[in-house]
Parts: C-alpha cells; structure tokens; sequence
C-alpha cells in the first residue's frame, strides 16, 4: 500500500499497521505475560496475520485475546483496524472479481459496524490518542458507504 490515502479514501501508514503488545502495567504486580502466557502468542499471530493481509486470522486470533484479556486498549484497536482493513477490501471488489472469486464470510458492512463497535470503545479507553477517533471516522465511514 501506498502513502496517503487508499483509493476509498481512508488514511493509510501511521494508522495501517498494528501495535505490539505493552506487557508491564505499574501498579499491576504480576505482568500479564505472567498471568496469561497465550496471549502473547496470540496477538503475535494475529499481528502476523494482519501484516501478511490474512485479516480473517489476525480477528480471530484478536477476539480469542480480547477473551482473555477484556477492554485492552491494544487488541481492541489491533482487530479494529483488521476490520476496518477487510471492509475496505470487500467494498474496492469489482462485481467480476466478486462474481469470479466469490468470498465467504460476513459482508463488508457487518465489518464496518464491528470496527466501529471496537473503535467506540477504543475511544472510551484512549481518549487522549487521536488513533480510536481516526478509526471510528474510517469505520463510519465505511458503514455509510452503502447507504
């Protein structure tokens, strides 16, 4: 991908990648690398997975983190941006492609609402980070294609 803008218009770069996992929180006592060894391996994976555009993978290994690890700031936007990355996708499809290659799974606005459901609690949980807002505009945006 490019610099700048996908060609649906989404901003690309700084907000198209994901983060690596933060396991020391102060105040914690025990990192949660200690208390749930998986997860580390999970978000691993599915940061793997959402860079070699396997975003299928990279969701499902984030929600089986965020079961582990509810309302973390970092899977949330993680599989978020996973959503919003897969909704882009489906929507730039041509109907030959589409007609061609058909795809199984949830449409591209059954994504979008999911990112914007992460992105909403993205917002609640970094309010001081313009990274949620970025992604809920792209997932509202997004969802509000097809109407």
């Amino acid at each position: 991908m490019s610099a700048g803008a996908s060609s649906s218009g989404l901003p690309s770069d700084d907000f198209n990648d994901v983060e690596d996992f933060n396991w020391v929180n102060e105040g914690e006592g025990l990192s949660k690398r200690d208390r749930f060894p998986e997860l580390l391996d999970l978000v691993k994976k599915g940061n793997r997975a959402f860079r070699e555009n396997r975003m299928e993978e990279a969701i499902n290994c984030y929600t089986k983190a965020s079961n582990i690890q509810p309302n973390d700031a970092v899977i949330l936007s993680n599989r978020c941006a996973a959503y919003i990355r897969i909704s882009d996708f489906l929507k730039q499809r041509t109907p030959t492609d589409s007609e061609y290659r058909p795809l199984n799974g949830l449409d591209p606005t059954i994504h979008a609402e999911l990112a914007l459901k992460d992105a909403t609690r993205l917002v609640d949980l970094r309010s001081n980070s313009v990274k949620p807002y970025i992604f809920k505009a792209n997932a509202l945006i997004l969802v509000r294609i097809d109407l």
